[in-house]
């Protein structure tokens, strides 16, 4: 199977938003953020080879429609529902922790800590409520 059927799959799957439907940064399909797909197994090879078959090769499928690519993947996933899914779970989290979909999002790069997130401060009904937790006390028994 070629590198090229393997970015066609990619993109059917993880398709991106194209800058007219989004006001914010759009997303990058998944080829555009470095998502590559190679099969870690027999199995997941032989999801990728029924992709084909069913598509009428590996030409063919890159050259269908969007509407016609996903047709293929969702009668594939019917077939094959458990390794499809990993496959997709495979794609997804190395989507989502690509740089350039981490910034399309407005996050950054990197662990959480320690510098953690930025919290907006508390509204004053917040620190209403909160007031009235603090006055309760402590309402936890020590262990025994």
């Amino acid at each position: 199977m070629t590198n090229l059927f393997f970015e066609a799959v990619v993109d059917t799957i993880l398709p991106g938003e194209d800058e007219a439907s989004c006001a914010a940064s759009p997303l990058p399909s998944g080829s555009q953020a470095g998502v590559t797909l190679e099969p870690r197994n027999a199995e997941e090879d032989a999801v990728l080879r029924l992709i084909a078959e069913r598509a009428g090769g590996e030409e063919a499928f890159r050259r269908a429609s969007l509407a016609a690519q996903t047709a293929v993947l969702a009668n594939v996933e019917k077939e094959r529902f458990e390794i499809f899914r990993a496959i997709v779970s495979n794609l997804l989290q190395h989507y989502y922790e690509a740089p350039i979909v981490l910034a399309a999002m407005g996050w950054r790069e990197g662990a959480a800590q320690p510098l953690g997130h930025k919290i907006p401060e508390a509204d004053e009904a917040t620190l209403k409520r909160l007031e009235a937790v603090r006055a309760r006390g402590a309402i936890w028994r020590p262990a025994s």
